[in-house]
Parts: structure tokens; sequence; C-alpha cells
């Protein structure tokens, strides 16, 4: 009697155990969901390659251990990942599972049949884990085309106003609230702080070469221009983009080092963080990752962040750009790839993003209270969360031949900062843009 006693004691706190054990699972993992449905199965992943990368492969660890998938990743620096996804995907490669791409390029991979639409994935419930809260998404995250979801959108990278506060409060300089007070402070604060007649601190600076579209877009948009009508139609070379043009280039050629016509973000950051610029509009990743870090920056704990200002004042529009993981529309292990993205894109993972300093397009991570107990940038990160509920995703030109028209519209910048015909270049671009647009949609 005693030692029945005693089994049925054991026996109850064994279940006791394996409830606790379920629970403590459940929280990673569902435990009504078969995780391994697709064991043995090799996946290949190609990504950009980041300060997120180590963090990223210990997630693909956790996957390939949890699911008995293997996974094969490659991470390139962006732009060469670019131009890889194109050529494979172009060349008809079945190779290629999973990817990962900014929102504006997915215009053209969309158009080019690429995408694989998430819909159906999402609301299985045997190839989606309870877990997943998909309406925890930021709305103006959701990587969605002609009302299809063609991809994961798992980080943001608002465009913000950098700026010296330490040299705005030393030479009573305001921060700008319009395009005036911009150009007034950077040419107050091109400085020859040591006195031998040359300037070591410029009072602006920003990207010249091939990807200054980016940047620029927030002159486009913030002085009531746009690339596109409501039909669709190239109209930046209306009066306002063409004065955009010309006050980007001005800028630049009047306030920026020499040879600034050679600038990308890696001189552009640099220089920020080498104390020899006073203003700069950028994605503002740069913060946490480079400018704030006293290992890699002299101006640490000097720095002031703020919405890039519209022209003639007013609410500002904040440019909002989107990391998004596709997967191709050309694999042939597509449900294992779902498995895949949605297990990089749970809470608690995205959650270590942005601990690390990446914004998430999850609102569960900034709403979690380590996040905000750590958050030592909340005047940044307040910017951060207007851009992800009012920016503009698309802002860059939205078009299938986006990379193409890129290169055409980066033109007309470079003709600004050199003094050119900007109405004429600008007149030339939507030329030749509404070509592109007619043999790629």
């Amino acid at each position: 009697m005693k030692l029945e006693k005693q089994l049925k004691k054991s026996a109850w706190i064994i279940a006791i155990l394996l409830s606790v054990l379920c629970f403590g699972a459940g929280s990673v993992l569902a435990a009504d969901f078969n995780w391994r449905k697709y064991e043995g199965t090799t996946l290949r992943v190609l990504s950009g390659k980041s300060a997120f990368t180590k963090l990223t492969l210990k997630h693909i660890a956790e996957f390939e251990a949890a699911t008995g998938i293997k996974v094969q990743h490659e991470a390139y620096p962006s732009m060469q990942q670019r131009k890889k996804v194109l050529m494979e995907l172009g060349a008809g490669n079945k190779d290629l599972d999973v990817f990962g791409g900014m929102m504006k390029m997915a215009f053209q991979y969309e158009k080019a049949g690429w995408l694989q639409s998430l819909d159906g994935y999402i609301r299985n419930k045997a190839l989606t884990n309870s877990d997943f809260d998909y309406q925890d998404f930021f709305p103006r995250t959701q990587a969605i085309i002609n009302g299809r979801i063609i991809g994961l959108s798992n980080s943001v990278n608002p465009q913000v106003l950098i700026y010296r506060k330490d040299l705005f409060d030393k030479y009573g300089v305001k921060v700008p609230t319009n395009w005036k007070e911009l150009e007034q402070a950077a040419k107050k604060l091109t400085l020859d702080t040591n006195g031998d007649g040359k300037t070591d601190v410029y009072g602006w600076i920003a990207r010249m070469n091939n990807e200054n579209t980016a940047p620029f877009a927030n002159f486009l948009y913030n002085n009531g221009a746009t690339y596109l009508d409501k039909n669709r139609k190239p109209v930046f070379n209306s009066p306002r983009a063409v004065e955009a043009f010309k006050f980007y280039g001005h800028l630049a050629k009047q306030y920026g080092p020499p040879g600034a016509a050679a600038l990308g973000w890696k001189e552009v950051v640099g220089a920020m963080a080498q104390g020899k610029a006073a203003m700069t509009v950028e994605i503002s990743i740069f913060a946490k990752l480079v400018l704030e870090n006293p290992k890699r920056s002299r101006v640490a704990g000097k720095l002031g962040y703020a919405p890039f200002p519209a022209a003639k004042g007013g609410i500002p529009k904040a440019m909002l750009p989107c990391n998004v993981q596709f997967i191709s529309a050309l694999s042939q292990k597509k449900e294992a790839a779902w498995l895949y993205t949605q297990f990089m894109a749970a809470k608690k993972r995205m959650l270590q993003f942005q601990m690390f300093g990446l914004p998430m397009t999850r609102r569960s991570c900034w709403e979690n209270p380590k996040f905000k107990a750590s958050d030592k940038l909340p005047q940044l990160s307040k910017i951060q969360m207007d851009a992800i509920n009012n920016g503009i995703v698309g802002f860059e030109i939205p078009i299938a031949g986006f990379a193409e028209a890129r290169s055409v519209i980066e033109h007309v910048i470079y003709t600004a900062y050199e003094g050119g015909n900007v109405q004429q270049a600008a007149d030339g671009a939507v030329k030749q843009v509404k070509e592109i647009m007619k043999r790629t949609e």
C-alpha cells in the first residue's frame, strides 16, 4: 500500500515536471507544431553581410538543431548581394531558396515573378507556429505588393538628421526646422578650428556616389515633390523636384569636403565619427553601431538626432527603408523555406536584434521592458518609431526597373552638384525612366 502511494506520488510529480517542460518549450517553439516536418532538407540562404551576421549565424544554428534542416548560408556586401540575386534568379536558378533584400528592390523581383506569396503559409496552421503572430508586425512595414504578402520585413533603417550637438550649442545654432535654417547651420558650422586657414569641420556631408538617391529622397519628398504621380507617371522633373536636386547638390558643393562627388555611406559615417562634419542625413542604425560607440567614434555622446526638415517647415516626411526576407518562387523547397523564414522572424529572436541596436518591425520588440530599460537614445527611438508609423516605405522610385532607373536619377544629382542644367537633366531622366517602365512593367 505504501509502495502504491509512493508510485502515485512519483507519477504526479513527473506529470507536473512534464507540463512545466512543455510550457517552457512552448514559449520558444509551440509544442503542438511540427518543426521537424522537413528534417533532412538543405536550404540555401543568401543575405547581406553586416554587423549582425554573427547573431544571424547563431540563430541559424538554433534553427538547424530545432528542425533537422541544414542551412547553406552565404553573406555578401549589400551591392554584391543584390547583383547576385538578380543574376541567379534572372538565370532561373532553382537552388536559391531564401534571400534578403530591401523593399525598394521588391517591385523588380515581384514583377519578374521571383517572389513567393506568403499569404497561404501564414494562414496554414500546419505550416505556421501558433506563436508567430503576424499582426505583431507594424502595418506600414508589412511587405505587400498588389495585395499579396511577398516577404517578411524584419528590420527598418529610418533616415534622420544627425548633427553635432556640441557644436550647435557652442556656436548658438538651433536644430533646423526648414531648409533656410539647414543652410544657415551648414554655413556657420563650416569651421577652421585650429586657425591654419583651412576648413577642418565641414558644415554638411552626404552621399554623392551611386547610392545617393537614398538620402536625396529626404529632399525630394520634403519639398512636396515625388518620383511618380498617382497615375504612376514619372514627375521628378517638376519645379519642386528640380529645386530639391539643386539644393542637394548645392549643400554638398558649398559646405562639404573637396571631392564630395565620390563619397559613399562609409565615407560619410566615417567623417561624422571622426568629427570632420557637423551634419548629415543618414540611416539611423549608424548611431548605435558606430557614432555612439566610443571605440569607433570621437564624437560619441556629442551628437543629436532630429527628423530631416521639410523645405518650408511643418511636419516632415520620414524615409523608411525596410529590410525583407523573401522566399524564391523558383525554389523547390518553399515550405521548408517558410519554416526558416518564420523561425528567424520569431519575437524572441527579433528582440535580440533590437537589443543589439537594429530597429525591428515587431511592435513587441519596442514595447519589451528589457529594451526600454536599456535604451540609451530615447530621442532617436522616438524619431524611429514615428517613421515606422508614418514614414514613406517606397521612398526611392518604386518601379520594376528600379536598379536601372536609379542610375539615371543619380546622374541628375551629379549634374546638380557640378552646377549643370538640372532642369534639362531631369527632363532627360524622366524620358529615360518612362522607357524603362515600358520595358519592365
